[in-house]
């Protein structure tokens, strides 16, 4: 019996496992598994008859042998005994075999009843089995019912489907190739999404999203979730990108809170938005064929970089694109055929793979760097373009980037101050200012070297001083002055070596003064035992000049000129008068009847041209209107020579007549050629200061003036006997000149203008 058990459990069990491992077969299994149960429930109740049976009948049996048996033994112990005793012998076997009967009876009920017990358990049992096989079917079918429903619109989709995780509502059915999952004008946030490929072997997708208070999480990929659920997080933006194909591009685009819909983004572009706490309410993703594009940047030079006289000039940048394998190509200003390949280099930049998005990855892009070596050695003087173009390999062009470089292989000089509170300035070059002004700044140290000349040449300078006087002369970038001392810079010189072609010119700005007057090759430029600080500097080197220049200056009183008879005569420049203002009270404006007659003729004679015009200006007013009046007759011609005003006591009719400016003071005098000056200098020409020495000294405080450069009119040999500065020395008015009949005034330029 107990082995019986035994085996009818483990048939139970077998049973049992196998009923549930139908499960996974589905509802069409359900009926064998109901015609076993039947089978096996008949087989075990057969089993229990045969055996109930047989016990039964063992124990009868059994009963009547141990009946038999004691009869047997009984008779051979007393067969002397008498007949009585046989008849009660027989009369207590007959009671025995009825109280046997009665215990076989009680035996056979209890087994009854424990089988009873044992149908009514395996009844439950049975009845158990049938419910939870029932009811996990109805959980499968469930489940099944749930998943038909969720792709129910995608089944047999080629391409993308997705679904989205939406605030009060949880996770939507997938939808697919651009239709939209989430929401529109309910204010709902996507908290969770997951994306999956159809029908497209070979390719991948990944994706991440910027959630609410946790940034960026990692890429997931094929229908893992990214995001999270119940946490009431929301979704602020998002990147898709596939890999491993060059067939396709995925597209993308989000509906945004406050926004609505951006604009599609492709292949790793971020859709939505960083720091703006904006939730993702909806989104919409489409395969599309591949469209290729790419990214550039072209780290150096920067474009219009000068180059000095370069043997050759290193380009390096980095490339990006969706599309594996690119390459670059580089042209050079119009040239149809790229630079040979083996001048170009590549390399990897992880910090641009990490750091440019929606261009690809480090699988398109195993090698974003480049660096091109490009041979200038014979690149003419100027302007020139490099064109880098971003090719696939088939050589389409997805991108196209170009800079500007600059050859030059001219003579410069560039230079550098050491100011007060500022400390060593930048390089500039060719006459541009280095140091301050209007800052009472003092310069300190001085470095000044020479770009794109031999290698023999030297330029040599040296400086005066506070408390030392002159230093020595130190050349090519060696410092001048001092350092960490605060001594000012009062003066300087400067020359050059071994540039027999070229003149260096310079000027200063002087504490208290201005500007100088430019000084050429070792002349000294600032004061010597004045204490004026030097506060700024202008350095240039120009072509070897003349130091003295020859011209005239003429008006309607010198008749009709033959300026290609001045020409041949040598004549280096000329002034012409443009008029005058009358000297009588109303002061009024007159045109010099040659002035437009001259300045035709001399500048078609190719003789450089300045003009004057005579003051008789009185007030403020009239100073800005003979400037005005000036600067419109003036300026339809290229005047290279200054714009002077002539301040001198007029030629009177009469020598009863006043002119007008009889009375004026020193100082009104002197503002008035200021205001003049300023004026001409706002239009863009060179005012100058026309005078004689008797005027100068006493008529004008030309320390005023001494920002403008002076035309002092002195008739002697030699030098024209004034103290003050000057540019242009007017040392008679009785020369000829041949193409000018009778006498001419003389000139003598000291500057190059």
């Amino acid at each position: 019996m107990k082995s019986r058990k035994i085996f009818a459990i483990i048939i139970l069990t077998t049973l049992i496992m196998n009923t549930l491992s139908g499960i996974v077969y589905g509802i069409s299994d359900i009926n064998n598994i109901k015609e076993n149960r039947e089978e096996y429930i008949n087989k075990l109740e057969n089993e229990v008859k045969d055996e109930k049976n047989n016990e039964i009948e063992n124990n009868i049996a059994n009963d009547i042998n141990s009946s038999e048996n004691s009869n047997i033994t009984e008779d051979t112990n007393t067969n002397n005994n008498n007949n009585t005793t046989d008849n009660e012998n027989e009369i207590k076997d007959n009671t025995i075999d009825k109280e046997g009967n009665n215990e076989i009876k009680n035996e056979i009920d209890k087994k009854d009843e424990e089988e009873e017990n044992k149908e009514e358990t395996k009844e439950d049992n049975e009845n158990k089995i049938e419910e939870d096989i029932v009811e996990e079917v109805e959980e499968k079918e469930e489940v099944e019912e749930e998943q038909n429903k969720m792709y129910s619109n995608v089944k047999n989709v080629t391409g993308v489907i997705y679904r989205t995780h939406v605030e009060e509502i949880g996770w939507q059915n997938y939808v697919k190739n651009e239709e939209t999952a989430g929401t529109e004008g309910r204010c709902l946030r996507l908290e969770a999404l997951d994306i999956k490929l159809q029908n497209l072997e070979g390719i991948k997708i990944k994706y991440k999203v910027h959630v609410e208070s946790i940034g960026w999480q990692d890429w997931k990929t094929n229908g893992e979730m990214a995001g999270t659920e119940g946490k009431a997080l929301r979704l602020e933006a998002m990147r898709i990108q596939l890999e491993a194909t060059e067939e396709y591009s995925i597209m993308y685009r989000v509906h945004v809170q406050d926004i609505g819909w951006q604009d599609w983004r492709t292949d790793g572009e971020i859709a939505g938005t960083e720091g703006k706490a904006l939730r993702l309410e909806a989104m919409q993703i489409k395969i599309i064929p591949k469209i290729k594009k790419g990214t550039m940047n072209i780290d150096s030079p920067s474009s219009g970089t000068t180059y000095y006289s370069p043997e050759s000039v290193k380009v390096s940048g980095w490339k990006m694109s969706n599309v594996a394998n690119t390459k670059i190509k580089v042209y050079l200003d119009e040239q149809s055929t790229p630079l040979d390949e083996k001048f170009i280099t590549y390399r990897k930049r992880n910090d641009v793979i990490e750091s440019i998005i929606g261009y690809g990855t480090a699988v398109e892009n195993p090698n974003a760097g480049f660096a091109v070596d490009i041979d200038t050695s014979k690149m003419s003087n100027g302007r020139h373009t490099i064109r880098i173009q971003l090719c696939t390999p088939k050589s389409e062009v997805i991108k196209e980037e170009s800079i500007i470089i600059i050859i030059d292989r001219d003579l410069h000089v560039q230079y550098r101050s050491h100011v007060q509170e500022i400390g060593w300035q930048g390089y500039v070059k060719d006459g541009s200012t280095s140091g301050t002004e209007g800052r009472n700044y003092r310069i300190e140290a001085l470095n000044i070297n020479l770009i794109n000349a031999p290698s023999n040449a030297k330029i040599l300078y040296k400086t005066h001083v506070e408390q030392i006087g002159w230093q020595n002369w130190v050349s090519n970038d060696e410092i001048a002055g001092t350092e960490g001392k605060a001594l000012r810079i009062e003066a300087i010189q400067i020359k050059l070596e071994n540039l027999n072609d070229y003149t260096v010119e310079y000027q200063v700005h002087i504490q208290d003064k201005g500007w100088s007057d430019w000084y050429i090759d070792g002349e000294t430029a600032g004061t010597v035992a004045q204490a004026k600080r030097i506060e700024a500097i202008r350095i240039k080197i120009v072509p070897k000049y003349k130091r003295e220049y020859h011209g005239i200056d003429v008006s309607q009183f010198n008749g009709n000129i033959n300026w290609g008879f001045v020409k041949r005569t040598g004549i280096d420049f000329a002034f012409i008068r443009v008029g005058f203002r009358g000297y009588g009270q109303a002061g009024n404006f007159r045109e010099d009847s040659t002035f437009r007659a001259n300045i035709e003729a001399a500048k078609k004679a190719g003789i450089p041209v300045g003009v004057y015009f005579v003051t008789q200006a009185i007030t403020t007013q009239e100073a800005i209107e003979e400037a005005n009046w000036v600067i419109e007759r003036i300026k339809a011609y290229n005047i290279e020579y200054p714009v002077a005003i002539d301040i001198e006591a007029p030629g009177l009719e009469s020598p009863t007549d006043v002119p007008r400016t009889q009375h004026l003071d020193k100082g009104t005098r002197t503002y008035l050629a200021k205001i003049f000056c300023q004026t001409i200098q706002g239009a863009g020409y060179t005012p100058i200061i026309y005078t004689n020495v008797d005027w100068a000294t006493n008529k004008l405080n030309m320390s005023d003036l001494s920002e403008y450069d002076t035309w002092i009119a002195s008739y002697r040999s030699g030098n024209p006997g004034y103290n003050g500065k000057y540019s242009i020395w007017q040392y008679t008015s009785g020369g000829t000149v041949n193409g000018i009949l009778g006498r001419v005034d003389m000139n003598i330029c000291y500057k190059k203008y």
